[in-house]
């Protein structure tokens, strides 16, 4: 019996390095595919954001819009973490203690649902192909 147990284990934890090493692969891989600085594209001079996505605009709304930017043009998976961070930077610097318990919410919202892999209209580089054509 307990050789079977050691055995089960083995097993679990054969499965769980597999799923690790895959998660890194593939998360490598779609961030190996995005254009270096100097190929990002350009912001039209008529963009408009959509402001803070599916969050209520409050008196935040000039961070989403830049981060807004960012996320249009797309890039590293480092330039994707700063905008994030910047977001979250902008919001808690705002008036009032409802900012400093916004941001975090706000952060772990654009890191989870603005991943490049998502087929949303907010995630990160959703302008590369409007500007490409």
């Amino acid at each position: 019996m307990n050789r079977q147990n050691n055995t089960l284990f083995k097993t679990g934890v054969r499965g769980l390095l597999v799923v690790f090493a895959l998660t890194i692969l593939f998360s490598v891989s779609a961030f190996s595919q995005t254009k270096t600085v100097s190929e990002a594209p350009v912001i039209p001079a008529d963009f408009k954001g959509d402001g803070c996505s599916n969050f209520p605009d409050g008196a935040y709304g000039d961070c989403c819009f830049e981060h807004d930017k960012a996320y249009y043009v797309g890039g590293s998976w480092k330039m994707r973490w700063r905008a994030d961070k910047k977001l979250f930077q902008c919001v808690a610097a705002k008036k009032g203690f409802k900012h400093k318990l916004i941001a975090p919410i706000m952060w772990a919202g654009v890191r989870v649902f603005g991943v490049p892999f998502l087929p949303t209209s907010f995630r990160w580089g959703f302008g590369r192909k409007k500007i490409s054509k």
